[in-house]
């Protein structure tokens, strides 16, 4: 019987760790981040021109030749659609016909040059 609030203290003390975890993070160049299969996606809006920066989970950049995607992020209510295209190093960039908030609310799409996809939401 002594095992179980042992257990149960263990299970409590760890919890706020594990919520940390999941909170949102802020990329490398100021935009909101998170996980995308085996990479982290990390959104930078200026206007209308959206950036997609991509790192890999061991935090290195990783090279965008041969990627594309798509963001579809909803503004005003809206659905927004966003084709990215590469634009050197580890960046996608692409161009929305409105201004983009600083934190778009949507999804990010990429497809790597073998074909497979990931995505990441921004809540």
């Amino acid at each position: 019987m002594t095992l179980r609030p042992l257990v149960l203290a263990v299970t409590l003390a760890a919890t706020p760790l594990a919520a940390l975890a999941h909170a949102p993070k802020i990329g490398h160049h100021g935009g909101p981040q998170t996980n995308a299969g085996s990479f982290h996606l990390e959104v930078v809006p200026q206007g209308p021109t959206l950036a997609v920066y991509l790192r890999d989970h061991g935090d290195k950049e990783v090279k965008t030749d041969g990627y594309k995607g798509t963001a579809i992020f909803v503004i005003g209510g809206r659905p927004e659609r966003i084709d990215l295209a590469p634009a050197g190093g580890n960046r996608l960039t692409g161009t929305a016909s409105v201004p983009l908030p600083a934190e778009p609310k949507g999804a990010v799409q990429i497809t790597t040059p073998t074909g497979s996809t990931v995505q990441g939401k921004f809540n």
